[in-house]
C-alpha cells in the first residue's frame, strides 16, 4: 500500500480476517473512529462484523498479508489501489 493511501473502514459480515504487517507503518481504522498504530511485526484479527480499515500514514510502502476465512472475492476492492500503487512506482522512479 503506497504512502498516503487508505483502505476505508468496512465490515465482512460472514468472514473473519487476520492482517500480518510485514513492512512499514500505518494505523488501523477501527469502529467508532478509533485508530491504533500498526507496524511491521504486528498482527490484527477481526471477527465477522468487526469494522476495520487501514491508513498508510508512513513515508514508505506498507506491506501486509491478509487472511480471510471463509474466502471473499476482493477484486472489486483493489482495482483503484492497483492504479494508485502503479502511479507511486512511476513517481518513485523519477526521484
Amino acid at each position: 500500500m503506497a504512502p498516503g493511501i487508505s483502505q476505508p473502514r468496512h465490515k465482512h459480515e460472514t468472514s473473519e480476517q487476520i492482517w500480518i504487517a510485514l513492512a512499514g507503518t500505518g494505523h488501523l481504522l477501527l469502529a467508532e473512529g478509533e485508530t491504533h498504530a500498526f507496524k511491521a511485526g504486528d498482527v490484527a484479527r477481526f471477527e465477522p462484523g468487526d469494522s476495520h480499515g487501514l491508513c498508510n500514514n508512513g513515508s514508505e510502502v506498507f506491506t501486509y498479508i491478509s487472511v480471510t476465512s471463509p474466502p471473499i472475492d476482493f477484486g472489486y476492492a483493489y482495482k483503484d489501489s492497483n492504479q494508485q500503487a502503479e502511479a507511486y512506482r512511476h513517481r518513485s522512479k523519477k526521484i
